[in-house]
């Protein structure tokens, strides 16, 4: 039976953002050397196991910049991006069912991982996600502190809401993993900032490049989905 890890982050429950954005990484087996990498990628960058909040502009660029470069979590992560207002258990459910559905093959069961949530929304999102018809073994928190896949959620929640918010070193980011299929989207890109026709790809052109990269790959880093 395949075993589906999940874990997730979120940006853009306060009142500054328009849009609030999910990020899912999904893992599956044993992936103690991503974990790894991404300590050795952060001590790099100097982020020091922090959010995307509490870090220095530069310092998160560069821990983005490490993370693309060595392909980690290509394929694995996906993304939702959701017009404000709305529920909170909506665009998480969404997204998760979405990129579970999307990378479960055969039987499988899901263990998800969310950032900072209680106990109330733990099993609350357990039992929408198994009305959805998601199968699920249980939603446990997971303290971002303690999780370095959490901060890599993290980190590009952080990127993707800079980019919507027009910020250009966050936007062009965003885009550069788009190209390359390391994020993968699992709602339409919405263009909001003045200076996003600069970088917009149709969303048909960024599905059609997410295929081509997902065939020339041969093969995924240990512990990855598979694409």
């Amino acid at each position: 039976m395949q075993k589906l890890y999940c874990y997730v982050d979120e940006s853009g429950q306060d009142d500054t953002s328009r849009h609030f954005i999910v990020v899912v990484v999904m893992m599956t087996g044993h992936h103690d050397s991503v974990r790894e990498q991404l300590m050795s990628i952060e001590e790099q960058a100097k982020t020091y196991g922090l959010k995307w909040h509490k870090t220095k502009h530069d310092r998160r660029m560069r821990y983005l910049t490490l993370v693309r470069n060595a392909d980690v979590g290509a394929g694995a992560l996906y993304y939702g991006i959701y017009k404000k207002p709305l529920p909170y258990f909506f665009p998480m459910s969404e997204t998760l069912e979405k990129a579970i559905k999307r990378t479960s093959v055969g039987e499988y069961t899901t263990i998800v991982y969310v950032d900072g949530i209680d106990k109330a929304i733990a099993k609350k999102l357990t039992n929408i996600l198994r009305f959805r018809g998601i199968k699920l073994s249980l939603v446990r928190s997971r303290r971002d502190e303690s999780e370095p896949l959490i901060r890599l959620a993290d980190m590009w929640a952080g990127c993707i809401r800079g980019a919507l918010m027009g910020g250009e070193e966050s936007l062009a980011a965003f885009t550069r993993a788009r190209y390359m299929a390391i994020l993968r989207t699992l709602t339409r890109i919405i263009k909001t900032p003045s200076r996003w026709s600069f970088y917009e790809v149709p969303w048909l052109v960024i599905r059609f490049l997410e295929r081509q990269f997902s065939a020339l790959r041969p093969g995924l880093r240990q512990g990855l989905i598979s694409l």
